[in-house]
C-alpha cells in the first residue's frame, strides 16, 4: 500500500523527486513527505475517495477525504478538502509549478 512506502520514505529521510509526466491518484500522497519536490512541468491529478470509483457513505467520505488531505501542505489541503475531493470521475489536472505556488519545493 502507498501509505506504508511513504511512511517508510519518512523515516528513513531520503529525498524524494516528484518529476515526469504525471502523478496520478495516491501518488499525489508522496506531497506528504518533509523532503520532497516536485518538477513544475508534471501533472497532478486529484480526485476524491471512492471504493474502486463507487461511492462511499458520506461518513466514509468525510474520513477518507480527511485521511488523503492529510498528506498535503496546507493550502493544498484547503483546496483538497473544498474541491478536489468532490470529484469521482477523471481528475483534476493541477500542474506542479501551481504546486510550488502554494508551498511545494521545487525540484532543481
Amino acid at each position: 500500500m502507498r501509505a506504508r512506502e511513504i511512511s517508510a520514505l519518512q523515516q528513513s529521510n531520503r529525498h524524494v523527486e516528484l518529476r515526469g509526466r504525471v502523478c496520478l491518484s495516491s501518488c499525489t500522497m508522496y506531497l506528504a513527505l518533509d523532503r520532497v519536490c516536485v518538477s513544475a512541468a508534471t501533472t497532478f491529478g486529484f480526485h476524491g475517495p471512492s471504493y474502486y470509483g463507487r461511492p462511499l457513505s458520506s461518513r466514509d467520505f468525510e474520513h477518507w477525504s480527511q485521511v488523503i488531505a492529510s498528506h498535503y501542505p496546507a493550502r493544498l489541503k484547503r483546496w483538497y478538502l473544498e474541491t478536489g475531493r468532490h470529484r469521482n470521475s477523471g481528475y483534476y489536472r493541477i500542474k506542479g509549478r501551481k504546486l510550488i505556488e502554494m508551498g511545494v519545493a521545487p525540484c532543481h
